[in-house]
């Protein structure tokens, strides 16, 4: 008989039932959606990792190295293998164009032959004498195809050369975060961008298994120290894990926040079955009283109700969970896309599915427990005398303001709609909850995005400069001064000189935050055109004094403040520098080489090197994007020219990093919009099935309104009030809830998901905005309440 009692509860309450179902399935794809693209995301990137055969040390060269060295490098003890590649700075251009680009070319000796770090043919044909291959971000960058002729600037002049094919290389940077566009070439093509056969400017390396960090940054050191012997410098050093993926930690920045997100938003869909049963059981309480007279105990009756849950959680899973698999499948796609990764075939992250089944089912019933647990305790008397749970309005102070309130300010039908809202105070308190973590949501996402603005915007104004160039090999400080002063747009220029450096701390080298190592930069004190956030100390004296300014994340690591001594190995010194200041590093969880700054005067003298720049920072008469390129332009054709080759990886133009920078974090930011987006749905929902609860409960209260003349719009407005105050409440509590939460979370957020501390900002403007989309919302969710009220006849109500 049961079984009928249910089938008549969902016949009778459809839509109740049915908003019930997809609030709950918001819910579970949030869940399935958010921890299905982690896992998926993770396992992927590992695995592509793996199939690369990574190398556990990158050796980046400051010059060209010869091929008789690798004997002596793979003889240094731990090494297990070396592998070489040569990155070159180029400029292409297509065949008829008269504007040349730069790219970066990848010589690699013998694709047949690679060991480390292995580049993959996507399409086409491995290149071969006359030939370079597009790498797959940059061909979809450019559109380049198979088969196109390209001209390279060459020792010889402009050169011809077809694309053979489309390769894929796991280092590779997208070119709409600033990343090159890179080429790929063997070694028949070398000597045409002046590097002979064998020589080399990169090394790959893999120590003696199993790995470990401490072995390798070891071995790294005795093998930059031979190198140093040598004269070539190493710029950049970088460490990886064979069995983790070097993006790990821009993922792992992520998806606690998410996952911790998506749970919430199931626990706040689950609530609106907290409220449907505690509706059905006030509608139902004469049954309940039946159902005990004829016999039944409380565990019939808890069984009853929590058998339609079940069923509800039941639908509403089998309905997420398709989409959700999809959804995480595509997202993950689209993350993996970011580090240059194939999608692979259709899968399910086993996890993800667990979570699902598991949640989608436990949560709603764990939401039904309290009412459940009321109805199932009522005696047979008070089932059968009772007029409904929860008509609690009239009773307190509250109330009697409330309702002198709405007598006072608002027209009659207003001042009832007001009296509604509080009438049943455990069901407000549910369905506000709900909007109000969604209005804080909303308001904290957008204050991420705007501290992010912020502090780009702040970074930005510390940088003096309108463009920064840099070389592949340090050339002369003059006459990098003297090409740049050519051009009528310079106003202002410093040169700054990069330093292979080993800072240790009593006896152990630094621990830095820069996945690639840190280096030396020597740069002219007095010089305004660039300088960090100092967090504590200050910045440099270039008086001759041997001082520093480090990063604060490394001098945390390390247990360092300014007016500590750290022993510097610069050139063949090795000698005692204060730290005077610590800055603020914006890398964020990107690949990057740390920066310590020193004063110029004292670095070249004890290094040796003379005057020389590897960078160059030039101030311009520049007032927008098109202005900046045509100034870059310009520098990059006389310097050329000049026989001066820019560094494709550090030539940077201002506005353009911008731009690249605020593109890092859009896919960070969308999911945290979308998420809020998910949770306002969540709310909307709900408030239109506490709406249509209300409807039914107050069937009679409308017939005796119509009884005495209401007319339908009166009825409609009634309704259509009491949604819009419920948006309107939400909104007045969210906006200072969120203004006191936004900033401790947004900082929280932008340490843990961009590994970067923010300049906080709240964004007064989304307030407005969530006004106008909340009450958007309860427009929505309480239109199709109003209209069923509006439509019943006073004998509709009085048969009620």
């Amino acid at each position: 008989m049961l079984r009928y009692k249910i089938l008549a509860d969902w016949r009778a309450a459809k839509a109740r039932s049915l908003l019930a179902v997809v609030n709950i399935a918001i819910g579970i794809f949030c869940v399935g959606t958010l921890f299905g693209m982690i896992a998926l995301l993770l396992d992927r990137m590992d695995a592509a990792h793996r199939r690369s055969q990574p190398s556990h040390i990158n050796l980046i060269l400051r010059g060209t190295a010869e091929p008789e060295l690798l004997s002596r490098l793979r003889a240094v003890p731990g090494v297990a293998g070396i592998d070489t590649l040569t990155p070159l700075s180029v400029r292409y251009r297509q065949t008829g164009s008269g504007e040349w680009q730069n790219a970066t070319l990848i010589v690699r000796p013998d694709y047949a032959a690679q060991q480390f770090d292995l580049t993959t043919l996507e399409s086409g044909s491995w290149p071969g004498s006359g030939q370079v291959a597009v790498e797959n971000l940059s061909q979809q960058a450019t559109g380049l195809t198979t088969g196109a002729m390209l001209e390279f600037d060459t020792a010889n002049g402009p050169t011809g050369f077809r694309i053979s094919g489309v390769v894929r290389h796991p280092f590779v940077k997208p070119p709409k975060f600033g990343g090159q566009i890179h080429f790929f070439a063997d070694r028949s093509s070398a000597a045409s961008f002046g590097v002979a056969d064998g020589y080399f400017r990169q090394l790959l390396v893999r120590i003696v298994p199993p790995y470990d960090a401490e072995t390798a940054r070891g071995v790294a050191a005795q093998l930059r120290n031979l190198l140093a012997e040598r004269h070539l410098p190493v710029s950049v050093t970088l460490l990886q894990d064979p069995e983790k993926h070097w993006g790990r930690p821009f993922v792992a920045g992520i998806n606690s926040v998410l996952q911790a997100m998506a749970l919430a938003s199931l626990a706040l869909a689950s609530l609106l079955i907290l409220n449907t049963v505690s509706a059905q059981i006030t509608q139902q309480t004469d049954q309940i009283g039946v159902i005990k007279a004829l016999g039944g105990g409380g565990a019939t009756v808890a069984g009853l109700y929590l058998s339609e849950v079940a069923l509800l959680a039941l639908a509403a899973t089998c309905m997420a969970i398709p989409p959700a698999l999809f959804g995480a499948d595509w997202a993950a796609r689209k993350l993996l896309a970011l580090f240059n990764i194939a999608g692979g075939a259709f899968s399910v992250a086993p996890d993800a599915l667990a979570w699902m089944i598991g949640g989608g089912l436990i949560a709603p019933l764990l939401a039904a427990l309290p009412p459940v647990w009321r109805g199932a305790a009522m005696t047979v008397r008070t089932a059968l005398a009772s007029y409904g749970l929860g008509g609690d309005f009239g009773g307190n102070r509250f109330d009697a303001w409330i309702e002198k309130l709405g007598a006072r300010w608002l027209p009659t039908l207003y001042a009832a709609a007001l009296g509604n809202l509080f009438r049943r105070k455990a069901r407000l308190l549910l369905t506000q909850g709900v909007l109000i973590v969604a209005g804080i949501m909303f308001l904290v996402s957008t204050s991420l995005i705007a501290s992010v603005n912020l502090t780009l915007d702040n970074e930005m104004a510390r940088s003096r400069y309108a463009v920064k160039l840099g070389f592949s090999v340090d050339q002369p400080a003059a006459r990098v001064a003297e090409l740049a002063k050519c051009l009528p747009a310079t106003r202002d220029l410093a040169v700054w000189q990069r330093l292979p450096v080993e800072i240790s701390h009593q006896g152990q080298t630094l621990r830095q935050t820069g996945s690639l190592g840190l280096q030396m930069l020597a740069v002219p004190a007095a010089s305004t055109l660039y300088r960090p956030l100092i967090e504590a100390g200050r910045w440099l004296a270039d008086a001759g004094e041997r001082e520093l300014v480090i990063s604060a994340d490394t001098a945390a690591l390390n247990g360092l403040k300014p007016g500590d001594n750290v022993d510097v190995r610069l050139g063949a010194s090795r000698q005692s520098w204060r730290i005077v200041g610590v800055y603020r590093w914006l890398a964020g969880n990107n690949p990057a080489v740390e920066p310590v700054y020193a004063p110029q005067t004292t670095a070249r003298e004890l290094a040796g090197t003379g005057e020389l720049a590897s960078f160059a920072l030039l101030d311009a008469d520049i007032a927008d994007p098109a202005g900046e390129d045509s100034y870059l332009r310009q520098l990059k054709d006389r310097y050329d020219s000049a026989g001066l080759t820019l560094d494709v990886y550090s030539t940077e133009a201002k506005l353009a990093q911008r731009r690249y920078a605020r593109n890092q974090f859009n896919s960070v930011l969308g999911t945290l919009a979308g998420l809020a987006a998910m949770v306002a749905a969540i709310g909307g929902i709900g408030l239109s099935g506490t709406l249509t609860i209300a409807v039914l409960q107050r069937t009679r209260e409308i017939g005796v309104m119509r009884a005495i003349g209401a007319p339908t719009p009166a009825v409609f407005r009634l309704f259509a009030m009491e949604g819009l105050l419920h948006g309107g409440l939400a909104w007045l509590i969210s906006v200072p809830l969120a203004c006191w939460l936004a900033q401790p979370i947004a900082e929280r957020l932008g340490t843990v998901m961009l590994g970067i501390r923010l300049d906080y900002r709240f964004d007064y403007t989304a307030a407005f905005y969530w006004l106008v989309l909340v009450l958007a919302i309860a427009a929505i969710a309480a239109y199709w309440p109003a209209k069923s009220a509006a439509k019943l006849t006073i004998r509709d109500c009085l048969a009620h």
